[in-house]
């Protein structure tokens, strides 16, 4: 075995999978020119119900035509900058929620390549309650809470308290070797974007190494734990709420 293959950290488990900048394979669409789409995990590997995509454009680069309506939809500008199709600005640090009604089209600014982080599912209605609106904003826009756990913050994106919403999307933040304070077993899934930084992640049982740009996908009830290593380290998260799962 080579020492490349020997270096790459992506991993398949039974309730998860790791894919690194080095494994993730570049695919098309029809509507895409001058980008390419990593398709991170689909529902083809179940049991997901959600899509989360990297869409990574050349300047100026974009969709020719609008994903359709249908889904809701989530963006965040992990690099870069893009236009949506109806002209809303979203620099590096940027998000959108497009609810199941609305399609969109996204083009990178002529200026430089830009990297959008694109997660996807059906909405589940509930009984009294509409879907949520449309919302924009920017990472920065709310401040970072304490966990009750040191070292340990987080920001959420979406409101967390808005039982329209069936998921939540939130930055999590951890200081040089400090991480979450027990092993997580739940009926959430997870899809995981590490945004900076690294460290180790426990995946049923196995002590991964992750960095910057890795993806999780932990399926529900996958034993999970995060620890930082020696920098600043953070991801974005995605966790259905809210429903049941019938």
């Amino acid at each position: 075995m080579t020492d490349a293959w020997r270096a790459d950290r992506g991993r398949r488990g039974r309730g998860f999978t790791v894919l690194t900048p080095a494994n993730r394979y570049a695919s098309r669409l029809p509507n895409v020119r001058d980008g390419l789409v990593f398709k991170l995990v689909t529902p083809r590997l179940a049991p997901a119900r959600l899509g989360v995509s990297l869409l990574a454009f050349a300047p100026g680069g974009g969709t020719t035509a609008p994903f359709a309506a249908g889904l809701e939809d989530f963006l965040y500008v992990l690099r870069g900058a893009v236009v949506l199709g109806d002209g809303a600005e979203m620099p590096a640090g940027g998000w959108c929620y497009l609810p199941p009604g609305v399609g969109f089209g996204v083009r990178a600014a002529e200026s430089g390549p830009a990297e959008v982080l694109w997660v996807k599912r059906r909405y589940e209605p509930w009984p009294g309650l509409g879907a949520p609106q449309r919302a924009d904003g920017h990472r920065d826009d709310q401040p970072w809470q304490d966990t009750g756990v040191a070292g340990f913050r987080r920001r959420e994106l979406l409101d967390p308290l808005d039982a329209r919403h069936d998921f939540n999307m939130s930055l999590l933040a951890f200081e040089p070797g400090t991480g979450l304070d027990k092993i997580e077993i739940h009926d959430e899934e997870h899809g995981l974007y590490m945004t900076a930084g690294g460290g180790t992640y426990h995946l049923d049982g196995e002590d991964l190494p992750v960095r910057q740009d890795d993806f999780i996908y932990m399926a529900p009830y996958c034993p999970q734990s995060f620890l930082a290593g020696d920098e600043p380290s953070e991801y974005l998260l995605y966790k259905d709420v809210f429903r049941d799962g019938f």
